[in-house]
């Protein structure tokens, strides 16, 4: 019996010719690895393709049916539950993997035992055009949901928290959700550099109002689940060192690792330190900007209306308690949102202040 360390989970409904070329660089660049494809009622063409294919790879190729189209969720949820190896990586069938995008998510998984979910370097196209918007690029981030257009997740994840939530839109929801679950039994979601996959936007089935209700009770879902994601601008004080950063850092990367949004003004000396020392790649949701040499009231009140019309809601926070945010009135105590997500960690996520630890 043959034992690979990676099972590659392709879901497919359809579109032969990009299915094959997904197929054929899969092939190409993932020696070793076995493929799961999931057949999910596709038309006769797409059909003998992926049977020729199976048929080719022999043993490294289980092949699976349904007569129907059940939704890529439910495709992919197939797939994930006929892999063995200790690293399941799920690619829909229009992404192009590229030479060299899977070594890195397998050397990453090895080097980091809480590592759960990562995603290789996405690079989005549209109308042939590669370079619209790119993820995992640089050193290895934490980031706060995975994608179907190309992830690894380790067995031992998959073994705790089960497949996707089916109840669940097949795109933001559901990913934001998986990475959730995952943060709960212990593990991070990651992207890293390496060989580039590409991918594009799927559109979407159905009518405008159906898939408007499917939004709406994937969000309660959601939310429900998980509490409501928050966007903060946290106000750093002049003066303040690396020190005091680090601290807030452990408390804001906990918020981020909940789904909550962190813009953190520092003045420009602090900003360089941090840059050097990498704060700025310990998490996608944590955005430090520099704050100009003159800042002033009026210039805190500007920012703080461009990051609220950008994003309503935006909660202003004094980074440390008793110095004002500049030009603020309706500021939050820094040890007020320590508190909000120091409740949700032990209420949603079971595990109180306990950081992942492994």
């Amino acid at each position: 019996m043959d034992i690979f360390n990676v099972d590659i989970v392709v879901p497919v409904w359809n579109r032969p010719i990009e299915t094959r070329n997904c197929l054929v660089n899969l092939a190409q660049h993932s020696t070793g690895a076995r493929f799961i494809l999931v057949d999910n009622g596709c038309d006769r063409e797409t059909e003998r393709l992926l049977q020729e294919f199976a048929e080719r790879l022999d043993h490294n190729a289980l092949l699976l049916r349904t007569d129907t189209n059940q939704g890529v969720v439910r495709a992919v949820n197939r797939g994930l539950a006929r892999a063995e190896a200790a690293y399941v990586v799920v690619v829909r069938n229009t992404s192009v993997v590229t030479d060299g995008w899977l070594e890195p998510l397998v050397a990453f998984a090895e080097s980091r035992p809480d590592a759960g979910v990562i995603i290789p370097r996405l690079i989005e196209t549209r109308d042939g055009d590669k370079k619209k918007r790119k993820t995992g690029q640089g050193s290895p981030m934490e980031v706060s949901l995975c994608s179907l257009a190309a992830m690894l997740i380790r067995k031992e994840l998959y073994d705790l928290v089960g497949g996707l939530e089916e109840e669940m839109d097949g795109g933001l929801w559901c990913l934001k959700d998986y990475s959730r679950r995952a943060y709960g039994e212990g593990f991070l979601t990651f992207a890293v550099e390496g060989g580039a996959v590409y991918y594009r936007e799927e559109t979407p089935l159905g009518s405008v109002v159906r898939r408007e209700e499917s939004l709406k009770r994937s969000v309660s879902h959601f939310t429900e689940r998980w509490g409501e994601e928050r966007t903060f601008c946290v106000h750093i004080p002049k003066g303040a060192d690396i020190a005091i950063m680090r601290q807030r850092s452990e408390v804001m990367l906990r918020g981020a690792r909940q789904g909550h949004f962190f813009t953190i003004l520092v003045h420009s000396g602090l900003h360089k330190e941090l840059i050097k020392a990498g704060f700025d790649r310990l998490h996608g949701n944590m955005r430090i900007e520099p704050l100009p040499l003159l800042f002033t009231e009026g210039g805190g009140r500007k920012i703080l209306e461009s990051l609220r019309r950008e994003t309503p809601g935006t909660v202003a926070v004094a980074g440390i308690d008793g110095i004002p945010f500049p030009g603020v009135d309706d500021i939050t105590a820094f040890s007020e949102v320590e508190r909000i997500i120091n409740a949700a960690e032990a209420e949603r996520y079971g595990r109180g202040l306990k950081l992942c630890e492994r």
